[in-house]
């Protein structure tokens, strides 16, 4: 599992109503954090691992989103509140002998609050107290996953045919799903509307009667292994409704909001078409494609001397097949080699078919094979 660029962005907050009668005054505060190889490590069967997650917090808070908003207002987030680029790695454990990957963890943390009567001071004190109650809770989290047992777990598994890669990571996935819920239960509504209130206090008399409302919070995970199968064309859509919970049901509640980003890897996927061109001699094929509406065999593919797969179209198979200069076999189970020859189509004599000759091996059919490798994919950087 190789290092990726990750891309997180939050781009609009729409105001379904906020929790004033007119303009609402909402903002917010952002903290992405990476848990991963770059910053946490694993020492030959230590019992946990070493090190804390990276963070990101968003500077600012009140006007944070932009200004204020009305009713029905979509509003374009400000780049410096949800516009992160980062890296993931995977974390590296060593157990059993074994140097295992398990995948590296994003997590997105979305705080929305109302402006009120709390002074510019009051609110950044309680961003940053925010800020530094989600790295300690999230870097002891880290610290109390318990990898003790990993290693006998490893050794089990291989020894039940399981790879060691994939007893450590279901084991680190499962640790992982206590983090995420570590964090859920520090950020309940309650925990945060408290610490907001705790810290609005600097000065004036009218903070401690009207100071900032807390409105809502998201939390959202992301594994290596699911931003590994994004593109810049193929992303995850964030779409989380922020309202207050209490309220019973959304539209009972005081302000609705919903905030909308996505996540992906900043790259672009091509696709280079595999040689088709094989030189005389004898090629064993060990996959095909399927076309049409039946379907049929359209392309046989295997795998050149170096290892890189080649794949030829049905048509030029035959020609070769009829011009002498190449034979094509399929090796069966018993490691028989069953030759591919064209048949004439009995019921149109205009569309010969490929077929493994007849023996005792049901396994030498090409019918049996699994799908050949026809292109490459390809990535590149994207803007």
């Amino acid at each position: 599992m190789a290092t990726i660029p990750v891309r997180i962005r939050l781009d609009k907050l729409f105001c379904f109503h906020g929790a004033d009668e007119s303009d609402s005054e909402p903002y917010m505060w952002v903290i992405v954090v990476t848990i991963d190889g770059r910053t946490i490590t694993h020492r030959p069967d230590a019992p946990n691992l070493d090190g804390a997650p990276g963070f990101v917090f968003s500077p600012g808070s009140h006007g944070s989103v932009g200004g204020p908003m009305g009713i029905g207002a979509n509003r374009t987030l400000p780049a410096q509140l949800g516009h992160v680029d980062t890296t993931l790695q995977p974390i590296v454990i060593n157990a059993a002998g074994q140097q295992v990957e398990v995948p590296g963890q994003l997590a997105l943390v979305a705080i929305l609050l109302e402006e009120d009567m709390t002074s510019d001071a009051g609110a950044e004190a309680a961003h940053a107290k925010i800020n530094e109650l989600i790295r300690v809770e999230l870097t002891e989290a880290i610290a109390d996953i318990d990898l003790d047992g990993v290693g006998a777990k490893i050794l089990r598994g291989m020894a039940e045919g399981t790879s060691a890669e994939a007893v450590a990571r279901e084991y680190f996935a499962q640790r992982m799903t206590r983090v995420v819920g570590r964090l859920n239960r520090y950020a309940q509504d309650v925990a945060v509307a408290a610490i907001v209130r705790a810290l609005s206090l600097p000065a004036a008399i009218v903070e401690a009667s009207d100071p900032d409302n807390f409105q809502g919070i998201v939390t959202r995970f992301w594994s290596q292994t699911q931003l590994e199968a994004t593109t810049t064309h193929q992303r995850i859509d964030i779409h989380e409704q922020i309202w207050d919970r209490g309220a019973g049901r959304r539209e009972s509640s005081d302000y609705n909001y919903n905030l909308h980003g996505q996540v992906w890897q900043p790259i672009e996927e091509f696709w280079v078409p595999v040689t088709d061109t094989l030189a005389p001699g004898r090629w064993q094929v060990t996959g095909i494609q399927r076309a049409g509406r039946k379907p049929f065999i359209s392309t046989l593919g295997g795998t050149l001397p170096d290892g890189t797969p080649w794949a030829m179209p049905k048509g030029k198979v035959m020609d070769a097949i009829a011009a002498g200069t190449h034979t094509f076999f399929v090796r069966g189970e018993s490691g028989r080699e069953a030759d591919v020859h064209v048949d004439e189509n009995e019921d149109n004599r205009f569309f010969p078919y490929l077929a493994t000759v007849s023996d005792n091996d049901p396994t030498n059919n090409l019918s049996r094979l699994p799908a050949c490798t026809v292109a490459i994919r390809h990535t590149r950087p994207a803007p």
